[in-house]
């Protein structure tokens, strides 16, 4: 199918909403089709380049996206929160201007061998992971909320581990939730590693993470 393309400096996952917001005449354009056809984009993890302005190379494979919300301004610009909804993999582009209109496959959902105890390893970790992150923050991070079924739960993991971009595209082109859910396993051994060592520097401000266009 055609998909227009959203290139944005973070990796979006199944199941996770995206907020948004609209200001760049050629998105204005790429939304003005979107809300006149199926609600659906993609969003692709940036390359090289900028979010604003200039072009900018992006990932081969990206997350479908559906728009939930729509807010509008009188001057044109738009608020928006789309969900991911699945995989897809280009296999052309089809508009490269103003905006991004590509071909594109959209990708199984595979469970994989041992995704339960997969998950279950998974979960434990990313508990202690969010905990560690609360204290330093000095805040009550709360109970981390891992779902049971393995695919979202791959998902949920991936999406709340504070990782640069090129590891955060690893585990959405992985190839099942067992595969990606030991690989979030591998990087939240590492990154608690990390965090055992700041703990006895005491609190320190965790930045936040907001998507704009």
């Amino acid at each position: 199918m055609e998909l227009p393309l959203f290139p944005l400096s973070t990796v979006l996952y199944p199941g996770l909403p995206l907020p948004l917001h609209v200001f760049e005449e050629r998105y204005r354009q790429m939304f003005a089709r979107i809300l006149d056809g199926d609600h659906r984009f993609g969003v692709v993890a940036i390359v090289e380049g900028l979010e604003v302005g200039g072009p900018a190379s992006y990932q081969p494979v990206g997350c479908l996206t559906e728009v939930r919300q729509v807010r509008p301004y009188p001057d044109g610009r738009l608020d928006v929160v789309g969900q991911g909804v699945g995989r897809f993999e280009i296999t052309g582009v089809v508009q490269p201007a103003p905006y991004i209109v590509a071909e594109v496959a959209t990708l199984p959902e595979e469970v994989g061998d041992d995704a339960a105890r997969q998950a279950a390893t998974a979960a434990k970790l990313f508990a202690r992971y969010a905990s560690v992150l609360g204290e330093l923050a000095g805040e009550d991070p709360g109970a981390a909320r891992v779902p049971a079924d393995p695919v979202a739960a791959s998902y949920v993991v991936a999406a709340g581990l504070q990782l640069d971009v090129a590891d955060k595209q690893r585990l959405l082109v992985a190839r099942s939730a067992a595969e990606r859910l030991e690989a979030a396993a591998g990087l939240l051994r590492r990154e608690l590693a990390l965090l055992d060592r700041l703990q006895v520097a005491g609190p320190i401000r965790m930045a936040g993470r907001f998507s704009l266009n």
